[in-house]
Formats: structure tokens, sequence, C-alpha cells
């Protein structure tokens, strides 16, 4: 899967350093489960749009719903305004 842009969020609730990131293919459950190898990954199966959360322990929370091509990323306020590498390597292997 690949990065294919990404903005950061303004005036966001979440926090002061919010991300979205848009990726060239739906998300679907296998990318979900993948996600599993960074950290914890909490799923609400909606009827409509099943949610998932990815919690990294104090690095990183990924938001997002199966069927779109887009994900929110949460960095604590006090971090680089930038996307980690990690992540973005993690996510272009999938």
């Amino acid at each position: 899967m690949e990065i294919q842009a990404y903005k950061q969020i303004q005036d966001c609730l979440q926090g002061k350093n919010v991300w979205d990131i848009y990726l060239d293919k739906v998300i679907n459950e296998q990318f979900v489960v993948s996600l599993k190898q960074l950290g914890k990954v909490v799923v609400q199966n909606f009827k409509a749009k099943p949610f998932f959360s990815l919690i990294v322990r104090g690095k990183y929370t990924l938001k997002g719903s199966i069927g779109n091509r887009s994900i929110r990323l949460i960095l604590p306020d006090s971090a680089e305004r930038k996307i980690p590498e990690e992540l973005i390597d993690f996510i272009e292997k999938i």
C-alpha cells in the first residue's frame, strides 16, 4: 500500500499534532490485522463501517474505518511535527 499524500490538520479537537494520511487503496481487514505488529488494535464492528484504532503507547494513535482510503494519525503534542518514518515504512510494505 502506498501513501499518496498527507496533511496536518489544524484546530483539531484530538490534539495539536494530527495528520490525515491518504492511501492508494481501500483499507481492508488484512490491513487492520497487520497493524497488530505495531501495537494494540481495537476494532468496533459497526454495521455500516467497522472502525479501528491502533495505539502505540507513548508514540502515536492511528484511527480509521474499513472501506476508507484515509487514516488519522494523532501524535503527542510534544512530538516532532512529522509522520514517523517507521510508520511510513510499515504501511508501504503492506
